[in-house]
């Protein structure tokens, strides 16, 4: 009688373990600048933590819909797996369903990104919005796995001569991006003209270089 007692705490201490591991919820956390300036373009990442037999998910992003606009939803990486972007629509002002899947069921485990996120900032300096997120995970037997969903926030600050690119510092893709808007290659940006003359060039190539060694 005591070894069978002793083999069956055994038996569920292995369970009570199994349930604690396979309970633990995957993380799924939005990553955006804290800082953003008015008129410009960022990006969000819509990270996600380890997680198994990844197959597909649902989710809704919103925001403030008088300060952000929301251009496009671009795949993730799980590992070496891209995750798809099925479709996205509008629900509503600054509310935006997402579909992602895997093709068949042959599912993912790892961790990395599920999407970009891509916004223009259309509020003006001061402004701030909540990026929130929400929705569902499944595994390749569609069943839905544990999650918790975290946002993040952005508030519209003053334009920063240099800061091309609208993430709130200056530093090489800043140069990338100022040369690609002198080479007609890109949009112009508000802080992309650096010298302020009106015109973005070489001349602001070579002013945001010296923002960034010289301050």
């Amino acid at each position: 009688m005591k070894i069978l007692g002793i083999a069956i705490i055994a038996v569920l201490l292995l369970i009570g373990g199994a349930v604690a591991v396979a309970a633990a919820p995957v993380e799924v956390i939005v990553y955006a600048p804290d800082e953003v300036s008015p008129d410009s373009d960022f990006t969000a990442s819509v990270s996600i933590g380890e997680v198994m037999d990844f197959d597909g998910c649902y989710y809704d992003v919103s925001f403030d819909a008088s300060v952000l606009r929301l251009d496009g939803v671009t795949s993730g990486l799980i590992g070496s797996t891209t995750i798809s972007v099925e479709e996205y629509w509008e629900v509503g002002p600054g509310i935006w369903r997402v579909v992602q899947s895997l093709p068949g069921a042959i599912g993912v485990t790892g961790s990395g990104y599920l999407a970009v996120l891509h916004f223009h900032v259309i509020g003006s300096e001061g402004y701030s919005s909540d990026i929130n997120i929400s929705g569902s995970l499944y595994d390749t037997i569609a069943e839905e796995i544990a999650a918790i969903w975290t946002g993040d926030s952005i508030v519209v600050t003053p334009v920063l001569p240099g800061d091309a690119n609208g993430d709130g510092v200056i530093n090489a893709l800043d140069i990338t991006k100022v040369m690609r808007i002198a080479a007609l290659l890109d949009a112009p940006t508000p802080g992309a003209d650096v010298n302020q003359d009106g015109a973005v060039n070489v001349l602001d190539v070579t002013a945001t270089k010296l923002t960034i060694c010289c301050g």
